[in-house]
């Protein structure tokens, strides 16, 4: 078998070479693990292999002869670290507190992909505890996993919090990954990696079985070469769950992979903004724009709107005690507690050699959420960033979407719960990744699948990473 033709796999091209006979399921898992035994030692982008990856894969063969067909039948996905799964694999946040933590069970989306035909590859590596450890902590650094390299370039940010999902997806170390986000911990790696990613709305995809930060704002979400196989992986993972509240009655709708159409996009109402960024950054932008404006998608210029109640003091504080110590009353690790946890981390400094002030801060708070610090800003960021601040431009300017440029965090999307897909367009002339990321308000998937997919079509899709 030449593998020079799974470079830069599809799932369409995978199915497609399964139904032909070019390759199997497990010709597919080993390229990948050979992927990260030659390169894994530059990336840190993943942290653990799933010692049954092959095992999996030669069921998917047996499912496969038997005519099974499944949307990811046979199709290799990563798993961030903090997301658990079931079997001889650890979820440890990157922390070297849990680095012995075995879950022994699978988070409901795990399930959902094992349910569809995944083939559980490994576990990715993060910022650390999703970022929610210290402020000075780089994006991609962990204890247990090291730190994490962008594959276009070790001098370029990888991003972060799932940083390893996104430099595994676009170094061909996989076909698909999962990461979770809180605020821009998909998005920001997305760009950064030159691929796909889609932070969804919070409560379309349960939340059990991930390592909190905020019930409020968590969520998981797919990290793909191309906008239809993370799609695909959106379809798959998307459902309720008696567990997670957030996943009740969410609205039905047609199929995700349906909207993959360009013509769906003609006539939205797209807004764009005036960005302050450098010169070169909103040159690609305004050639990104043109290119939207082809796919005859309607661009009406806007201002983003902004409220001072959102910049009080952050609620993930308050959120991430009660969370935590929530998570781990339910796991066998020794500690209880954030107490326990900031304790054992200051008998271990070699462990936290960033500190853990983002710790320390938390744990100052009840974990209780009944003070009117917490509830004032729950309610605010509810109307300001929700009722009175996305929702109500899109309502006001009869927008479908926004597009933005780069990898710009807006937080109000975050704090709105609302969704998010990037889509990669050029590099910069240092190298960097230069990309668009489409929100709207809640559950409006649908409408940015549609709009982003028009715009990926008039894309070429970026140059895998040299390592020769």
């Amino acid at each position: 078998m030449d593998q020079s033709q799974l470079l830069e796999l599809t799932i369409e091209d995978a199915h497609r070479g399964y139904k032909e006979g070019q390759f199997t399921a497990r010709d597919v898992t080993a390229y990948y693990l050979g992927r990260i035994a030659a390169y894994n030692e530059r990336l840190h982008a993943v942290i653990q292999v799933n010692p049954d990856a092959l095992f999996e894969a030669e069921a998917a063969e047996r499912a496969y002869k038997k005519g099974v067909r499944k949307p990811l039948l046979g199709i290799p996905v990563l798993i961030k670290d903090n997301i658990e799964t079931a079997g001889l694999m650890r979820t440890t946040a990157g922390a070297a507190a849990m680095r012995h933590h075995f879950a022994g069970r699978d988070a409901e989306l795990v399930k959902r992909l094992r349910d569809d035909g995944a083939i559980i590859l490994g576990k990715a590596n993060l910022s650390e505890w999703a970022n929610f450890l210290t402020e000075d902590m780089p994006n991609g650094w962990s204890a247990v996993g090291g730190q994490t390299k962008n594959p276009y370039g070790d001098q370029l940010d990888v991003g972060g919090s799932s940083s390893g999902s996104a430099s595994a997806v676009a170094a061909n170390l996989t076909l698909l990954a999962v990461g979770s986000e809180t605020s821009g911990s998909i998005v920001h790696p997305s760009v950064h990696n030159s691929i796909v990613g889609i932070k969804p709305t919070v409560g379309l995809i349960s939340r059990s079985g991930i390592i909190p930060i905020s019930r409020s704002q968590d969520t998981a979400g797919p990290m793909a070469r191309t906008l239809r196989d993370a799609v695909v992986a959106l379809q798959t993972m998307c459902g309720e769950d008696s567990a997670d509240p957030a996943t009740w009655e969410t609205p039905v709708g047609p199929p995700y992979v349906t909207c993959l159409d360009v013509r769906q996009a003609v006539g939205m109402r797209v807004g764009f903004i005036k960005p302050n960024i450098s010169d070169e950054e909103v040159g690609l932008y305004e050639q990104a724009l043109r290119l939207l404006r082809q796919a005859e998608v309607e661009l009406v210029e806007i201002t983003l709107p902004k409220h001072g109640a959102l910049e009080q003091a952050d609620i993930l504080f308050d959120e991430f005690k009660l969370g935590i110590e929530a998570y781990l009353a339910n796991t066998t690790v020794p500690f209880k507690t954030l107490s326990d946890l900031i304790e054992w981390n200051a008998d271990h400094p070699e462990s936290i050699p960033h500190g853990q002030t983002i710790f320390e801060q938390s744990d100052a708070r009840s974990g209780r959420l009944v003070e009117a610090s917490y509830l004032d800003c729950r309610i605010d960021d509810v109307h300001f960033a929700k009722v009175d601040g996305m929702d109500e431009l899109l309502k006001a300017q009869k927008l479908d979407a926004i597009v933005l440029p780069h990898d710009m965090n807006y937080d109000m999307a975050a704090k709105a719960g609302h969704p998010t897909i990037t889509v990669p367009y050029k590099r910069k002339e240092s190298g960097a990744p230069f990309g668009l990321s489409f929100t709207g308000t809640s559950f409006a998937e649908r409408d940015l699948i549609r709009v982003a997919y028009a715009f990926e079509q008039f894309v070429t899709r970026p140059t895998p990473p040299d390592y020769s």
